[in-house]
């Protein structure tokens, strides 16, 4: 007589699991709690662990472990295994990835790929040229994508709609009376454009086309004073705060 095939007799314990399993992510009230008592007791029957019912999930027979778990992590779990392309998809929109889930994703998606996808809705929705977004976001460092904010698709928006912002905007270099109206500039071009000019010695170092620095000094000189006398405001209620803390 042949040895019986533990595989095989492991497979409905197996199944049977990963139903109480997903009863217990999906359920709501009480079928959520007597889902997770079958399942408790079911790990512990048939020595059986979270782990053998999800890769993602811990070696743990504790539902505490269970109940802190996510998509994002189920899927990370994936990468480097079958349907990748579907598994990274979902990824690189997910919000909730920690730094560390992030940099992992980073090494395992071809940005150049999803930047080819993603640029002709993003000329649509932004205006301009596809290529133009494309070759924008060949100047994108994996850096700054790990510096920023949201999903890792919004991160690549984010940088390559700055990049393309530089590309296609001609640098200008304005003066400032002083610091004050340093300050004023950076902050109007910020404003108006959405993208951080770069103070220096002399002034304000931008990326503007004629439009916008045109607009940039109408607004400096019609409303230069005004911001020049809120400021000094501000500045002196700041000052009145520090002398009664003091």
């Amino acid at each position: 007589m042949t040895a019986p095939d533990q595989t095989r007799e492991l497979e409905p314990h197996l199944e049977r699991g990963r139903k109480l399993l997903h009863l217990y992510r999906r359920g709501v009230g009480g079928e959520r709690t007597n889902a997770g008592r079958l399942l408790l007791t079911h790990l512990k029957t048939q020595d059986l662990t979270l782990y053998d019912l999800d890769a993602s999930l811990p070696v743990s027979q504790e539902l505490a472990d269970l109940d802190n778990w996510r998509e994002s992590a189920a899927l990370l779990a994936r990468i480097g295994k079958s349907e990748d392309e579907d598994v990274l998809t979902r990824l690189v929109d997910a919000t909730d990835l920690t730094d560390t889930e992030l940099a992992r994703l980073l090494k395992a998606v071809d940005t150049e790929t999803l930047v080819d996808v993603r640029a002709d809705g993003w000329a649509y929705t932004h205006g301009g040229n596809a290529d133009d977004y494309r070759r924008a976001a060949r100047r994108v460092l994996p850096s700054v994508l790990l510096a920023g904010r949201g999903s890792l698709a919004d991160r690549l928006l984010a940088a390559t709609l700055h990049q393309h912002h530089l590309l296609t905007h001609p640098e200008r270099n304005i003066r400032a009376a002083d610091e004050l109206q340093k300050r004023m500039l950076l902050g109007l071009i910020f404003g108006l454009t959405g993208h951080r000019a770069e103070a220096t010695a002399e002034g304000v170092r931008a990326h503007l086309n004629a439009e916008q620095l045109a607009r940039v000094r109408a607004l400096l000189a019609g409303q230069g004073e005004r911001l020049k006398a809120g400021a000094l405001r501000h500045a002196e209620e700041l000052a009145a705060e520090v002398g009664r803390g003091g």
